[in-house]
């Protein structure tokens, strides 16, 4: 070793406000479930050190265009509220900074596949210390494939989602986002929690894996029940519900608008308004569901005699849910999501994005800090953690911190 480090430090500041003030993340992924639940924790008001290597960073800070500045806007979507340090885990220096957050930590978020987990002494790490350890993982080390990689579009073929995802009489499509990874890590970041609460009670903290491929199965709900319960492969289906009708986009005189009659009562108000016949088929939704294609017919037919904004003010009266399709830059200046966007900084410049979805007494969490550059931190904490310049120099020199 060429520098002196506790056994356990952290380098401290003010807690910060929200009911996760002064909790403690050491957060040792990339990507994006483990930096989402890392976000999720951290806008709580969690302190959350990002480790990173230096150099090439988290894979996501290339993923692009678009870029601002030098990284990805993927990167910026999950990584605000933390602070960034670079570290060559390989190293021994590197480990030895590692090791002295996780020992002080209350989580420790971790994505590593478990050779390498085992490769860089982590394993023992993990056992060593009193920090809720979450590790992310392909699949679970239950079954067959638990040392295996995990992807996002690999979770969502093999669960069975790409399935009954996509147009009726066309191929499996895949979920428009990463769907997976965020499942995924808002489990990890449920896990982390129970972490916390386990210490806060006098209990040993948990170790606990959080696949990708069973959280994306268990995400299923329905499907996976129709399919265990019910006897049915589910399939596509394209826009419509295996459950309901109607609850789907339906066309209008300008653009799509969907439409849930989550009942009877609901679709009995559907049909006044747009001015349906009386017809036994469609009294019961086991019937609507018998006869959705007659159905849809007939609701296209007057839907299409007015533009969607019309309808959805006419079905609002009447107690009907509606809501037009809308793109991501339509649905970025609706009015309801104001409140989301959050300006910020990134690279000395500013940058909107899209904030927590949370209201904690009443207000959304703050933005803190803006996604960090690489390494951003990396004094700040090292010195934090009792060492001195010329020995972050030292270490900077040799490749070790960034």
């Amino acid at each position: 070793m060429s520098v002196d480090l506790q056994q356990a430090a952290w380098p401290v500041l003010p807690p910060h406000p929200g009911p996760l003030g002064g909790v403690r993340v050491l957060d040792l992924s990339r990507v994006l479930a483990g930096p989402y639940a890392a976000m999720v924790l951290a806008d709580l008001g969690a302190d959350v050190i990002k480790v990173e290597r230096p150099g090439a960073g988290d894979d996501t800070r290339s993923w692009g265009p678009p870029f601002h500045g030098p990284d990805a806007t993927y990167f910026l979507a999950v990584n605000r509220n933390r602070r960034a340090v670079g570290v060559d885990l390989s190293t021994a220096d590197g480990f030895a900074v590692v090791a002295t957050l996780a020992r002080a930590a209350d989580v420790v978020l971790e994505n590593f596949l478990p050779r390498h987990l085992r490769s860089l002494g982590l394993d023992a790490l993990r056992d060593e210390t009193a920090a809720a350890w979450v590790s992310i993982r392909g699949a679970g080390s239950d079954g067959p494939d638990g040392e295996l990689p995990g992807y996002d579009v690999m979770a969502q073929a093999r669960s069975g989602l790409m399935h009954v995802t996509g147009p009726a009489d066309g191929e499996a499509s895949k979920v428009g986002v990463a769907i997976a990874d965020v499942v995924a890590g808002l489990h990890a970041a449920v896990a982390a929690l129970a972490g916390v609460v386990a210490r806060d009670r006098g209990s040993a903290a948990p170790r606990v894996e959080v696949p990708l491929l069973e959280s994306t199965v268990a995400a299923l709900v329905n499907q996976t029940t129709a399919a265990l319960v019910g006897g049915a492969d589910p399939v596509r289906m394209g826009v419509e519900h295996p459950s309901l009708v109607p609850y789907g986009p339906l066309p209008c005189a300008d653009i799509p608008l969907v439409v849930g009659a989550g009942n009877d009562r609901q679709f009995a108000s559907l049909a006044a308004v747009v001015g349906l016949p009386d017809d036994p088929r469609f009294v019961t939704n086991a019937g609507r569901v018998v006869h959705r294609r007659e159905l849809r017919v007939l609701l296209v037919e007057r839907l299409a005699l007015k533009p969607a904004a019309e309808w959805a003010g006419l079905l609002a009266v009447a107690g009907v849910p509606s809501a037009p399709v809308q793109s991501v830059r339509e649905a970025l200046a609706d009015p309801q999501v104001a409140g989301l966007l959050v300006e910020t900084t990134h690279d000395g410049e500013p940058v909107t994005l899209v904030g927590s979805p949370y209201l904690v007494d009443g207000v959304r969490p703050a933005v803190r800090s803006g996604p960090p550059a690489l390494g951003r931190d990396t004094d700040e904490v090292l010195s934090g953690l009792g060492l001195s310049g010329a020995e972050i120099d030292g270490l900077r020199t040799r490749g070790v911190v960034a």
